[in-house]
């Protein structure tokens, strides 16, 4: 991306004083890192020795060292050290480099690899008839797998027919282009960003160039003006009445005159090429009618596929795009979707031809719940289920009796003789007996239940789901004998156990829950965790862990506090309580007839020992809770003792004596569980097992806090953590127990998260006083001099600084002090480090971005582990060892912050002024939340990406506004020319949590214009 700022001056009219503009060139895409294998050629048309390769492709932005990677299954070869592939590189391996030379003299040969099953070197390595290869980035025993897919030959189609039934591959060969098979063409990967599941015959399809094209991406015209394929129809009621909805996301009409529609894969001019004179509007669509205007398809409503592929004269350019689809339901098309990252989906929708799809319909059958990963008191997987339909559903075909709906890949197959579900009704889908299912959750008697012990499971990784309703076409339900059944796809979803989908659903006893059950539920966004572990098949009433007092001495007691925060009182008798959740849940039984009321409080005591004389009910009987940093879990149970589903429970550390540790939620609707300040809130009674609870009071802030992080500076920067002492008072930093109660004042203060003690003989922390830490090894004067830090600041570092690294994607950061040393019977001496402040930081939102910058604690004396409470330091260095930066409200208050009294006066610090040199003038520095005096980080800078937006491809002009920045108003333009200029005023604002905002604009592609330019016009308005 080529970046240009420039200033245009122009007279001061009314309120504006200044008007600077920022003008972006050209635009860029941004990916992520990965390795395919883009391209093989396993048969080719005479000696296979001529022209047999593999083909891999760097689709990311990132260079990627592949030294050391080999190719482990189908063939074998090893990358040589010193191997780097970078971004939309690609990389030839071939089975006969001398006489691959011959056929393609223009293409770079990486290296020959030999055949697996142990063919002499320089013979043909791929199968013939199709076989797995795999690619790892080691040796087969110890590397990890990057990519592996199994391919077939295709074999024409063929099956065996009627007595003979088809094995499992004589199906799925069957489907594989057979066009790669001994002819002029490769399997080329049908998606260039290796999106989809490599491991199937949809992501593959024939070359369209003969003999492939190793070492690139097939040639595609000039310029490239993509059509997609958008709707397909396949089944109204009239089975001939096909049609193809094409979409235009180009800013100029296009004639697709002349192009191909096939449902062919291996033929793609089997049909007459389509009409001339067949226009797709700009952003536009054009309905494809089978019979009308010469235009052939048939698209089988039993399961069928559509390609379109551009083309002059009778020859392909290179343009493909299409879908496979299975049957469909009367009155449902087929329509792509596009998620936010840009993958499509084909999902069934009520028709739209000729207009936007919109969002997929939401009547019918729904996947609304998914418990892949069950855990901690939850054992049994399920999928729950709706319907939004404006009928009764029928979960059977109605042609064929006995054939039910069916959830493919849980594997599972819905029960019963003619099974059905009422409008609005739900019901649960899972592989053990009902009555396991039941049990294991409590499950409301009224709810649904279809159990299938036979079935499969959900994979905890991921996968796809998808809801299949079996069908009769044309009187069969299947080709023929052996052949798989037809069905309609009702409902699908492609969940991840990774990061955007809740990552919490994955082995922790949640489940994950579509946001909106009459919304859709393709994309990530649409899916949140369920709020309590058990998710929605859980029949009790939650109740929560709320407080424990763990450290006490007499008259005080250890107690657990658990509250109700529902309407209803919920009973709890054979619940279970326990400090250890994983391996003896079930150490301490509540007494039957126990109620926590709603919006209420129950406590247990311990007793104060745990002793088996302890008097009944008390769960000292049991177990005990550790002053020095324990768990407590609760499970709920039924009257037999098995588990229900729900638990729930709360980790902790060293507590000081008579501070109870309660759960609070913080500003962004996180649990946490923390310090208590004042008293402990539950009756100090140690002769009543059952005391009263009561609502908790706010969280200990205690005297010393951790007040800025830099764990991601850039380049040449270093990491450092800042503590303030907020008291008012000299703070010991040292334990301060008197020596003849057991204290030892060498035991310092710590840090957890990194390594690192206090030096020093009972060293201290002034009133107001500020220290830094550093990593070991960096030289004090070295990091004052970077950072600017006075030198009556303290910073530890040299050989005094701390071990280890700060996560650039997040960690928790503790500042602990010591209690009193404990002797443990088998362990020895103990010291319990109580934690003073806890910062669990993230690098996503809503925490600020901590790249390049610093994150500062906004109020001190606020609870600290709360995204809310941080801001990115508007100084890119940070303010180590000085007050945390003050976000600006105008640009004369930003300046008098920026800049001293020196620099004010001189001819630098205008807002027209370029201070640091870098280009940027300060008012830009100001508008966009950047500093005057260091050099700004590229990814801090407008920029522009390619995105959907409403159905178009659009660029989005992205670029940060400083929130506070109020006298500023930033206008986005386009133009052609650089001469005529046109407001965009579709755009979007985002809160980053850092004091700024996260802006983007839009505006749909026209590459049929050429190059495109956008400029930022910044207006500085009077105050």
């Amino acid at each position: 991306m080529m970046v240009c700022p420039s200033i245009i001056p122009f007279k001061s009219f009314q309120s504006i004083l200044i008007i600077f503009v920022w003008l972006l060139i050209q635009m860029e895409v941004i990916a992520d890192s990965k390795i395919i294998v883009s391209e093989i050629y396993y048969n080719p048309n005479g000696p296979d020795e001529a022209r047999e390769f593999i083909e891999i492709k760097n689709v990311g932005d990132l260079a990627e060292d592949i030294s050391g990677w080999q190719f482990t299954n189908g063939v074998n070869y090893t990358f040589p050290n010193q191997t780097f592939l970078g971004p939309g590189e690609f990389y030839v391996i071939v089975a006969n480099a001398q006489f691959f030379a011959t056929q393609y003299p223009q293409v770079a040969i990486g290296g020959q690899y030999i055949d697996d099953d142990g063919a002499g070197a320089g013979r043909a390595g791929l199968s013939n008839r199709g076989e797995r290869i795999t690619l790892k980035d080691g040796p087969d025993d110890t590397g990890t797998t990057i990519y592996s897919f199994r391919y077939y030959d295709g074999d024409d189609g063929d099956i065996p027919d009627p007595p003979e039934l088809p094995e499992e591959d004589d199906l799925e060969r069957a489907f594989w282009p057979s066009s790669a098979d001994g002819g002029d063409y490769s399997l080329v990967h049908m998606n260039p960003d290796g999106s989809s599941d490599e491991d199937d015959y949809e992501s593959w399809r024939p070359s369209i160039s003969m003999h492939g094209s190793p070492g690139a991406d097939e040639p595609l015209p000039e310029p490239l003006l993509p059509i997609y394929i958008n709707e397909v129809r396949t089944r109204d009621g009239d089975l001939d009445n096909d049609a193809i909805e094409v979409y235009n996301p180009n800013a100029i009409d296009i004639d697709i005159g002349g192009w191909y529609v096939s449902d062919n894969i291996d033929r793609p001019t089997k049909n007459p090429s389509i009409a001339d004179n067949s226009i797709v509007p700009a952003g536009g669509y054009l309905v494809l009618e089978n019979g009308i205007n010469g235009f052939v398809i048939s698209a089988s409503s039993k399961g069928e596929r559509v390609f379109i592929y551009s083309a002059v004269d009778s020859v392909l350019t290179g343009w493909v795009h299409g879908f496979h689809f299975p049957a469909s339901e009367d009155g449902k098309n087929f329509a792509r979707f596009i998620d936010d990252s840009g993958n499509e989906f084909l999902i069934p929708d009520d028709p739209s031809l000729g207009i936007e799809n919109g969002d997929p319909s939401v009547s019918g059958l729904k996947i609304t719940e998914i418990m892949y990963t069950p855990g901690y008191g939850s054992s049994v997987e399920y999928v729950k289920i709706i319907n939004n339909g404006p009928e009764e559903a029928l979960l059977y075909d109605p042609l064929f009796d006995g054939d039910n709906l069916s959830l493919n890949g849980f594997g599972v197959t819905v029960s019963g003789n003619q099974p059905t579900m009422a409008v609005g009704e739900v019901a649960y889908i899972t592989n053990v007996e009902e009555s396991v299912f039941r049990s294991a959750y409590d499950l409301n008697v009224s709810a649904r239940v279809f159990a299938n012990p036979e079935g499969g499971s959900l994979n905890g990784g991921g996968e796809l789901l998808e809801l299949r309703i079996p069908m009769t076409i044309e009187g069969l339900q299947r080709d023929a004998p052996g052949h798989p059944r037809y069905y309609a796809i009702l409902d699908s979803v492609e969940y991840d156990d990774e990061f955007p989908w809740p990552v919490a659903a994955d082995g922790q006893g949640y489940s994950l829950i579509r946001d909106n059950p009459s919304g859709p539920g393709y994309r990530a966004i649409d899916w949140k965790v369920s709020p309590y572990r058990g998710g929605t098949a859980f029949g009790g009433g939650a109740v929560l862990i709320n407080e424990i007092l763990s450290h006490t001495d007499l008259p005080q007691t250890d107690v657990i506090e658990l509250y109700n925060p529902s309407s209803e009182d919920v009973e709890i008798g054979g619940w279970y309580l326990t400090d250890d959740s994983l391996l003896q849940p079930k150490k301490y039984m509540i007494p039957n007839g126990a109620v926590v009321p709603a919006g209420g409080y129950w406590a247990v005591n311990e007793d104060n020992n745990a002793d088996p004389g302890a008097p009944p009910n008390y769960f000292g009987t049991s177990f005990s809770i550790s002053s020095r940093g324990d768990e407590v879990f609760l499970f709920s149970a039924n009257s037999e003792g098995n588990f229900t589903g729900f638990s729930h429970g709360a980790k902790f550390g060293a507590t000081q004596n008579g501070v109870s540790i309660i759960r609070y939620i913080n500003g962004v609707g996180i649990e946490k569980f923390v310090p208590q300040s004042g008293s402990p809130t539950v009756e100090i009674n140690r002769f009543e097992a059952f005391p009263d609870g009561y609502s908790n009071n706010p969280p200990l802030i205690e005297r010393a806090v951790i007040s800025e992080i830099s764990y991601e500076p850039s380049d040449g920067g270093i990491e450092y953590i800042e503590i303030s002492n907020i008291s008012g008072i000299a703070l010991p930093l040292y334990d301060t127990t008197p020596v003849n109660l057991g204290g030892n004042p060498s035991n310092n203060w710590s840090l957890d998260g990194v390594s690192f003690t206090f030096p020093g003989n009972e060293p201290e922390l002034q009133a107001g006083e500020r220290v830094v830490i550093i990593p070991k090894g960096i030289p004090v004067s070295d990091f004052r001099n970077h950072y600017n830090v006075p030198n009556e600041v303290t910073v530890h570092g040299a050989d005094n600084g701390f071990t280890g690294a700060l996560n650039n994607g997040g960690e928790k950061i503790k500042l602990l002090r010591p209690d009193k040393p404990d002797f443990v019977p088998g362990v020895g001496i103990v010291v319990p480090m109580i934690e003073v402040d806890s910062i669990d930081y993230d690098d996503i939102n809503p925490w600020p971005s901590g790249a390049g910058r610093s994150i500062e604690r906004i109020v001190e004396s606020d609870f600290g582990d709360d995204a809310n409470n941080w801001q990115a330091s508007v100084d890119p260095l940070g303010t180590p060892g000085k007050e945390n930066n003050i976000v600006s409200s105008g640009y004369d208050v930003w300046s008098e912050l920026e800049f001293n009294d020196e620099e004010l006066q001189g001819d630098r610090a205008g807002p027209e002024d370029d201070f640091d040199g870098d280009g940027i003038i300060n008012l830009h520095e100001y508008a966009f939340g950047l500093s005057p005096k260091a050099t700004a980080p590229q990814e801090s800078l407008p920029r522009v990406k390619f995105a959907q937006n409403n159905g178009l491809q659009s660029v989005a002009i992205h670029f940060q506004k400083l929130a506070a920045a109020n006298d500023v108003n930033i206008t986005v333009q386009r133009s052609d020319d650089m001469l005529s200029w046109t407001v965009i005023n579709e755009g979007a604002a985002v809160d980053n949590q850092d004091g700024t905002m996260k802006m983007i604009y839009y505006d749909p592609i026209n590459l049929g214009h050429g190059k495109v330019f956008f400029r930022l016009i910044v207006e500085l308005l009077a105050p």
